[in-house]
């Protein structure tokens, strides 16, 4: 008999989106255009599945951690955890405004068992939407 996660609360999971669309050195790194609608969709989406939608825009790395730390802190009682990072990207990272990187291991390290016990046989879905090869993709520009 396979085993399956709970799902029965009324309040689903909560749903973190974090967009950066403009960094501070928009000669190496020009705006994300058109990201705005990634989050209205996913915000769309995401409260019509009954969660609670938490969004964040334009933050440097260490305001990305700083963020999910804090939304790790205020977690509400629900059976599912979903983090969307859409940002600027290289191999296992994504960039803040500033430029800097933020690990993705960082990331989802904040969430595991050890670090947040609330959310211990909890799935928890990571959706990055950053360039990971080190070749930067603006859409269509």
């Amino acid at each position: 008999m396979q085993e399956c996660y709970t799902v029965t609360r009324k309040l689903r999971g909560l749903a973190v989106i974090i967009n950066n669309m403009k960094f501070d050195n928009e000669e190496s790194t020009p705006a994300r255009k058109g990201s705005e609608y990634d989050v209205i969709n996913m915000k769309n989406l995401f409260d019509g599945l009954h969660f609670e939608v938490r969004e964040h825009h334009n933050k440097n790395a260490q305001e990305i951690l700083e963020c999910l730390k804090e939304d790790k802190r205020t977690l509400p009682d629900s059976d599912i955890f979903v983090a969307v990072i859409m940002s600027d990207g290289s191999k296992n990272c994504v960039y803040g405004t500033d430029g800097k990187r933020v690990q993705i291991e960082d990331i989802t390290t904040i969430f595991n068992e050890k670090n947040c016990p609330k959310l211990r046989e909890t799935p928890k879905i990571f959706f990055i939407q950053a360039c990971q090869d080190g070749n930067l993709s603006h859409g269509n520009q």
